[in-house]
């Protein structure tokens, strides 16, 4: 599929820069088609939304960072994108279950 193609180039651009603040038209732009589509197509092939999907990569890269570094929340929240470290646990606890520091010390 031709769109498989434009999704898998924009998600590749996006997790080389998860720091950035993201914007549905960005992506948009980055996967040549329009937002309403880009929704369509993230929601049919990935089940989520494109900001969902980017907070996905965050939160995946973030677990990797708290696996295998000793890292401070602070800075593991900054390098995904957050800056702020609380609205940073928040969302990590919402996609995990469990608070940063709590996700470190189980694993």
């Amino acid at each position: 599929y031709q769109e498989d193609d434009r999704l898998w180039r924009l998600w590749e651009v996006v997790e080389v820069d998860l720091k950035r603040n993201w914007r549905l038209a960005d992506l948009a732009e980055i996967a040549c088609t329009s937002p309403e589509h880009l929704r369509r197509l993230c929601q049919q092939q990935l089940g989520r939304s494109p900001i969902q999907q980017i907070t996905y990569l965050r939160m995946r890269r973030a677990v990797d960072f708290l696996t295998t570094t000793q890292d401070k929340v602070e800075a593991i929240a900054q390098a995904v994108g957050y800056e702020n470290p609380f609205t940073f646990s928040n969302a990590f606890k919402r996609w995990t279950g469990r608070r940063p520091t709590d996700y470190r010390e189980k694993c």
